[in-house]
């Protein structure tokens, strides 16, 4: 017979989540919930009518602080012009050719690597530059 397993920490957790999630589901699925969502046939609640509003005291009152620049102008008249399309620029073209040719080269470096890690080419034996032994070679 085995031994009977002991609770773990991990286990009051699950059971802790367990009761969490039961409560929200309890919460969210009465009818006077808050959290549910109003029906196609009721209508949303009203605001309270006599709440004054605040006022915004960003604006600015003066009104030259909104007339437009010189430099609105000049950068309005820039965009304009300068009208082409990021595939028609030679920065894009210069840009995806450098990744194109970095990716081609990351690939075949990692095979070229790759097949020398793992012994390389097998080459005949040189015997002017080292000694060819176990090859069928005499010692």
């Amino acid at each position: 017979m085995l031994p009977r397993r002991k609770r773990t920490h991990a286990s009051h957790v699950g059971l802790g989540l367990a009761l969490v999630a039961s409560a929200l589901l309890i919460v969210a699925a009465t009818p006077w919930s808050p959290a549910r969502a109003a029906e196609d046939d009721e209508a949303p609640k009203a605001a309270v009518p006599d709440a004054p509003q605040v006022e915004d005291t960003d604006k600015p009152k003066d009104k030259s602080l909104l007339a437009q620049t010189p430099a609105d102008a000049a950068v309005a008249k820039k965009n304009q012009s300068d009208n082409q399309a990021f595939y028609e620029k030679w920065q894009f073209w210069a840009l995806s050719g450098a990744i194109a040719v970095g990716v081609v080269a990351a690939v075949w470096g990692s095979i070229t690597l790759y097949h020398s890690l793992n012994g390389g080419d097998v080459r005949p034996c040189n015997p002017m530059f080292i000694h060819c032994y176990g090859q069928g070679e005499p010692n």
